[in-house]
This record gives structure tokens, sequence and C-alpha cells, in this order.
């Protein structure tokens, strides 16, 4: 036997003594790591042979160190992030070295420092980047492009295919990453709502790769170590859409006043048997299901039995059921509607699928694409078109410090009319025209990390009109309840005074009792001119602008097609106007408030 093939420990005994090796054995994993690459940068400096006391000779051989692997992600509400972490956990059973961050928490210069990037990614908004991932798709596709020959890439995104620009994040990201000269180690893979199969999937695929690349490129093992700096919470409610919380609705109110173009409801939902803990900036999750009358018209116009069986997700069903409780008919994407055109050519249907995509979805629901198409299909063909019901997210407009066992929901009953009848919101008429009080009603609590009070008594701004008030509700029971001494300033905003001031007398009693610092309204209809809530952001430029220097978060929730766009036009023109910033810098101003958590939105 040579000394290389000596068992380890008699080896180190030979060249170090028992003692040292002692110490050794006592390292954890990231010592042992550390000292292994100074050792080797030490042996760089020593002659080629060593020599053992009793002149045996050894011949150590080194193979070519491979830099860690990145796990990246960028991540809105925390999903992306968690798909990320299982990653890298899985990393860290195969001993490979891995690195978790946080696209906020790296620089674009640094991306050249691993062997591979491996990046998860939600598109926030209209195609747009979570605000943590904003700098570095900035800074991705400067002109100051990362060198990353020799690099590998895989990316996953996280989306909603009823949005026009779907897992836009994730394509943009893979795609400045192959121009940087990274070569794809696997396709993208773009999730839509229903992600968890795909996301098992990929992270299998994943490290299965990255496990040949490491062995085609260097035959030692890994010490998995990470520098993420990550905190999980040790306790998570156990359950989720796919386990949710039976609960009873207690009350359904309608809020908005007669006359009102609106039909805005309060719901409160009881939890106390469930141990379910959130917190403000929350959001709960609704499991709905669809209309009957939506369910037996499709059922009538296809003359299909509602009783054939049929496979969905793997799982055998009822037609009725699958229709009733399983399949989503009123959200439509492409993908859905060139399914359709496969199995019934209809020039209609093209063109909506060529021009009038985006319109057409806000209008209709799959029942219209059915009448469009005329198809003749079975109702296997029918259910293998449709994607699962994606439960609906609303603010939680309660703290858990005030309502301990309850949680409060303000939504819209959503209703829009086309050619073809009046279509209905999925959750919205589930909640407040289908369940009763004392009916009940699955849900499960939705985190959101990027939507939180400060931990301080810092000043807060926020601006939520209509139903966007929600979660501001929540943030002011909750700073009076705990006694945060923290000034608070609510920017709302309705069609009419009279019959659109949700939560009129609440709110007069936090002015009352000081909670509520100042309130700036804007009923849009009670003029002539109308009044919208960056209106009055401006009025109030100079006092806006003195909070945030004083450093005040300011918060944004509600519609993202044009309020919150609105509303940052505000803030970029106060921070010219009274901050004497020119354009760039103003932008500048507005993404470093973003990346201090300062600015936060819940768009929708």
């Amino acid at each position: 036997m040579t000394a290389k093939e000596q068992k380890p420990n008699w080896l180190a005994s030979k060249l170090i003594g028992d003692e040292l090796v002692d110490k050794i054995k006592s390292l954890n994993p990231q010592e042992l790591c550390w000292l292994s690459g100074y050792c080797a940068g030490l042996l760089e400096n020593q002659a080629p042979d060593a020599y053992l006391s009793d002149s045996t000779t050894v011949s150590i051989t080194t193979a070519e160190p491979i830099q860690p692997v990145l796990v990246l992600y960028a991540s809105q509400t925390g999903n992306a992030q968690s798909i990320a972490e299982s990653l890298f956990e899985a990393l860290l059973q195969k001993g490979i070295d891995a690195v978790l961050k946080s696209t906020l928490d790296i620089k674009l210069k640094d991306l050249k420092n691993y062997s591979a990037i491996l990046l998860t990614a939600s598109t926030h908004g209209e195609g747009e980047p979570p605000d943590d991932a904003i700098e570095l798709h900035e800074a991705i596709f400067s002109k100051k492009r990362a060198k990353l020959e020799g690099i590998r890439h895989a990316v996953l995104g996280l989306g909603d295919s009823s949005y026009e620009f779907f897992c836009q994040t994730a394509k943009d990201f893979n795609t400045a990453l192959s121009d940087g000269g990274s070569s794809v180690l696997l396709e993208p893979v773009l999730c839509d709502v229903d992600y968890e199969e795909q996301a098992e999937l990929w992270i299998a695929q994943v490290v299965s790769s990255i496990q040949e690349h490491v062995t085609a490129n260097n035959n030692s093992t890994f010490t998995a170590v990470s520098d993420s700096g990550i905190q999980q919470e040790s306790s998570v409610t156990s359950y989720d859409k796919n386990n949710p919380y039976l609960a009873t609705v207690e009350t359904i109110q309608r809020i908005t006043g007669t006359g009102s173009p609106k039909e805005t409801y309060h719901v409160e939902i009881d939890i106390e048997e469930s141990g379910i803990q959130y917190q403000p900036g929350d959001s709960v999750g609704i499991i709905a299901h669809n209309k009957d009358s939506l369910v037996d018209e499709i059922i009538k116009i296809l003359q299909f039995d509602p009783n054939e069986t049929v496979l969905f997700r793997q799982q055998n069903f009822p037609l009725r059921t699958v229709l009733k409780e399983k399949a989503e008919l009123t959200l439509i994407n492409k993908g859905s509607l060139q399914s359709m055109l496969e199995l019934a050519p209809s020039n209609e249907l093209q063109d909506i699928i060529e021009s009038g995509f985006s319109d057409f979805i806000e209008q209709h629901q799959f029942i219209d694409v059915v009448k469009i198409a005329k198809p003749n299909l079975t109702a296997q063909q029918l259910v293998d078109l449709l994607k699962p019901i994606k439960p609906r997210l609303y603010s939680i407009s309660s703290s858990q410090e005030e309502t301990a066992y309850e949680v409060h929901l303000t939504l819209n009953h959503v209703s829009v009319t086309n050619s073809f009848g009046t279509r209905y919101g999925l959750a919205s008429h589930y909640l407040t025209q289908n369940l009763g009080e004392g009916d009940e009603v699955g849900i499960f609590i939705e985190k959101n990390p990027k939507f939180k009070l400060p931990e301080s008594d810092a000043p807060i701004i926020m601006v939520g009109p209509g139903t966007g008030i929600a979660p501001f509700r929540a943030f002011l029971q909750h700073r009076e309840t705990t006694e945060n001494s923290g000034e608070n300033w609510l920017f709302f905003g309705n069609p009419h005074f009279n019959t659109d001031f949700l939560y009129q007398v609440e709110i007069q009693n936090f002015l009352k009792s000081g909670v509520l610092t100042k309130v700036s309204l804007a009923f849009s209809r009670d003029s002539e001119e109308k009044v919208y809530v960056q209106h009055k952001l401006l009025e109030q430029g100079t006092e806006v602008w003195q909070w945030l220097e004083s450093g005040a978060y300011f918060y944004v929730c509600g519609d993202m097609h044009r309020m919150a766009k609105d509303v940052e036009e505000a803030l970029l023109q106060i921070a010219q106007e009274q901050g004497g910033l020119n354009e760039d810098g103003a932008r500048q101003y507005l993404k470093q408030l973003k990346l201090d958590n300062r600015y936060q939105r819940d768009i929708y």
C-alpha cells in the first residue's frame, strides 16, 4: 500500500500530529472551506515535493479549483425566494459549493465570480422587475455589461399568463446573461400561477446538470457553504393554496352608498380555531368556486354530460366538479386561445390573438371564447384546455393586534358587460353574492415581506385610493394598538364623498385620537375637474418632500395600470421641484427609496 492509499486519519497524524487533527475535525463547514483554500494557497508557494518526518514521500495532487454556484432570486412576494432557497438546500445536500443571494445584494461586476448563475425571478406590475431587482436589471442591460464567458446559467420565471408581459423579468435576465457570454445550462422555464410541480422538476434538473458540470471540471468534492445571510421565519402556517383553512364568514357588508358607481364590500372572516398568524401588509388567499349558471351554460352549449368522468391534473372527477371547483373559467390567456384555435379554427379568434388580445381578456371570459370558436370537442379536450383555478389574493384590512381572531377584506364586486352578457369576477362574486354569513370559505395567508411597516417609529405616507385603503386600515390599527408614535399621513380617493368615503367614521376617529396625523382626500367626480390622489400629492408637494427627507416611508396600494404610474410621476415631479433634482437625479432618488425599502407598493 502506498502512502497515497493510507487511511486519511493515519496520513493526517503522520503529517501534522493527532492534536492538530482533532482541532481540524472540530471546525465547522465554513471554517473547513476557508482552511482548505488557505492551505491550497500556501501549497502554491512550496517546493513540488513534500516529505514526511520518516522520509516517506507523499505526492499530493490538487484539482483545478472551481468557482461556487450563485443561486440568485428576484422576488416581490417571496415565491421566487422560496424556490431559490429550496434549490440552494438541494445543492448543499449534494456537496456543491453554492451561495444564495437576492438581486438586491449583488453587483454586476461580481457575477463573473461564479461558475453558474441560477436565477428565479418573478414579474411585477406590467412586465417590471421586482423592486429588489431594479438596480441589477438596469445594470445588466447597460453599456457596462458583465463579461460572463465560461459561466453557465439557468432561469426560472414566475408569472401569470393572463397578463400580456408574462414572465418578462425572467425573459429579460435570460437574454442579458446570454448576451454577456454565459452559456445556457438549461432552457428557461416560465411558470404560471400553478408553478409548484414545474419548480420542483426544474430544481432537480438544475442540480443534476450542475453535478455533471462539477464532475467534468473537477474530481474533488466540495464543502457547501452559504454566505447568503438569509434569515427565515422559525414558524410558518401549515395552510396554503393546496391546503386551505376552512373558515367561517362572519360579516358581509356593502360599504358604498346607493348611487355609487362602485359596489364595495367589507368582509370579516373568523380564524379563531386556525392558529393563523398574519402581519399588516400580508394578503389573504381565497379559494373560490365558479358560478353554477356559468358552468351550466358551458355544459349546455357543448352538449356534454355533466357527470362524465374526466382527468384533471392526474385525478378523475365528474366534469361538472372540474368546471365548478377546479378549472379557471373567468381568466383567459393567450395559450388557451391558441389551443382552442388548433381544435376549432376561427378567423375571429385568430384576429383576437394577433391584435386585440390585451383588450379582449379584460372584457371576456372562457365562455365567450367558446361562443366565438363554436368548437366541436370532447369533454376531456375541454378540460385539457383549462388551467387550475388561481386563488384570489386580497390585501388584509385588519391588524391581528386589533382583531386577534378575524381577518378583514375590502373588495369591489367586479363585473363587466360585453356583447355576450355580464361577466363577474370569480372571488368577488363568490364572496359577496354566492356566500352568506355563516358559510365557509377556504383561505390561506400569503406573506408579503416587501410591503411592511417600519419597525421604528418612522413617519409613513400612505396612498390608497378605492380598495387600496385596505392595508392602510391595517397599518393604522396596528400603530394605534401598539402605541407607535410615528406620524401617519393618508391619501385616499374615490368617485364621491357622500357614497364612496370608505371607513369614513374610522378615519375620523383616527384623526381625533392623533393616530392619523393628516388625511388628504380626492373625490374625483365631485367637481368639474377630476381630482385624483396624484394631484393631491402635487398640491402638498412641499410637505411631502419634507416628510421624505425626514425619513418617511412611502406606500402605494391599488391599481397598477394607471394610478401607481401617475403617483410615481407625481413623486418624480416633487423630487425635481422641491428637491432641486434633475430628471435623472429624481429617478435615482426614487430608486434609492425602493432599495432602502422606503418606497413600497402593493399594486394589482
